[in-house]
């Protein structure tokens, strides 16, 4: 075991805990879901949050990471489709706001009158899915940040792997409270006015780390 966790375990844990409490992307559309949507909604996206880590941390192990991170126009086509998913998400939520503060079934209008590709994104775990795996920062985190644990090259593939599936059971356990904290605080995060500042919030903030990701240097 000591020669797939190398020889600074706590070293790692700390990292991790503090990376993983870190604000981004999926932690807000996480609470997004689950203020709007409920408990289900919130725990899914974060089990689609966590499926697209899960792709970035095999990525990483295989050498697929070391490919997108040293194609500028790859890395460029991955970070702007990324980009472009958020500022919907954040667009889409600011609209909700809107139909929120009206008393307006803000899910229910929006589906009947968005396109399709806006709708057929609608999947708590697939909105998960694609704002994990559509941004190329991440790539680039598990690529630096995995092979720091790494002491012997002989299991260095095995040692990141190992590493990787620690760093996502921690990000599932994280995600799993702030999804039941938020669910506890439900009956007030979900009163119209409360629950029209809070897509406010949500959006704004998505529209943010959408148009940081745009801007985004490898």
């Amino acid at each position: 075991m000591d020669a797939l966790v190398g020889p600074s375990p706590l070293a790692f844990l700390a990292a991790s805990v503090l990376i993983i409490l870190a604000p981004g992307p999926d932690m807000t559309l996480v609470a997004r879901n689950t203020i709007a949507r409920g408990r289900m909604s919130g725990l899914r996206t974060a089990a689609g949050a966590l499926m697209g880590v899960s792709v970035h941390v095999l990525a990483a192990v295989a050498g697929l990471s070391a490919i997108l991170t040293g194609s500028a126009v790859a890395f460029s086509a991955v970070k702007l489709a990324g980009a472009a998913y958020l500022l919907l998400l954040g667009a889409r939520t600011l609209l909700a706001s809107r139909l929120t503060a009206r008393g307006d079934a803000a899910d229910d209008v929006f589906a009947e009158s968005a396109p399709r590709l806006i709708t057929a994104t609608a999947s708590p775990e697939l909105q998960g899915v694609l704002s994990a795996v559509l941004n190329p920062k991440l790539a680039v985190f598990f690529l630096t940040f995995l092979p720091q644990f790494v002491y012997r090259d002989d299991l260095a593939e095995l040692s990141m792997l190992a590493h990787g599936a620690v760093f996502v059971l921690m990000a599932s356990a994280w995600l799993t409270v702030w999804v039941l904290t938020l669910d506890r605080l439900s009956l007030i995060l979900r009163r119209s006015a409360v629950r029209a500042w809070m897509e406010r919030a949500t959006g704004a903030v998505l529209v943010a780390m959408g148009l940081r990701l745009a801007f985004a240097h490898r």
